[in-house]
């Protein structure tokens, strides 16, 4: 993960993860921290893209493995906005009551419905299934569904997507620095 005592850093955006082969192939990361972010696609199609990227993986970490080399692969969760993100002033901690209403699409402003924020939290049940089922043994997710669903204060207007916050970015932060620290660990005592 570190060459020289640096460590590189690579930022690629695909919001399909059709550029992952690419990346692997270009630059040979031994992390990478995968999400597909919130563009909406029918669940056979995000399947398939998920499915596609995990085998790539399976691969790469096969050969990463037989060089000696560690990796580490994280998967973060993709959350939905709120709706009527306006009305809200606290955190809600009722996942519960979160989720009903960004399920009740009359809560939706006309322009919001094509985001389907009601359909990620069963797309994340099947990358973490898919996950589950595949030959990857140096993996995390990183579950910011849970984080972010109780926070409908921090989105804002227009979209109810994006955060106006840093803090729930800072827990991401933290998580990864923690599943860092546990591969680390993993590593010298293996």
């Amino acid at each position: 993960m570190a060459c020289n005592s640096t460590l590189k850093l690579i930022y690629r955006r695909s919001d399909h993860l059709e550029y992952v082969p690419h990346v692997i192939r270009e630059e040979q990361p031994q992390m990478l921290i995968l999400n597909k972010g919130s563009h909406p696609v029918n669940d056979e199609i995000y399947k398939a893209g998920w499915q596609e990227t995990i085998n790539t993986l399976e691969e790469y970490e096969q050969n990463l493995t037989e060089s000696g080399l560690p990796s580490l692969f994280l998967f973060r969760t993709t959350v939905p906005g709120h709706p009527q993100c306006e009305i809200y002033t606290a955190p809600v901690n009722n996942i519960t009551q979160m989720e009903a209403v960004i399920a009740n699409k009359s809560s939706y402003k006309a322009n919001m419905l094509k985001f389907r924020w009601w359909e990620f939290k069963a797309q994340n049940v099947i990358m973490e299934n898919l996950l589950t089922a595949s030959r990857l043994r140096n993996y995390h997710i990183l579950d910011a569904y849970d984080i972010n669903i109780r926070r409908p204060d921090h989105h804002r207007p227009p979209d109810c997507l994006h955060n106006c916050f840093p803090s729930k970015t800072e827990v991401y932060h933290q998580l990864m620095l923690h599943f860092l620290k546990v591969s680390a660990n993993s590593s010298l005592h293996s």
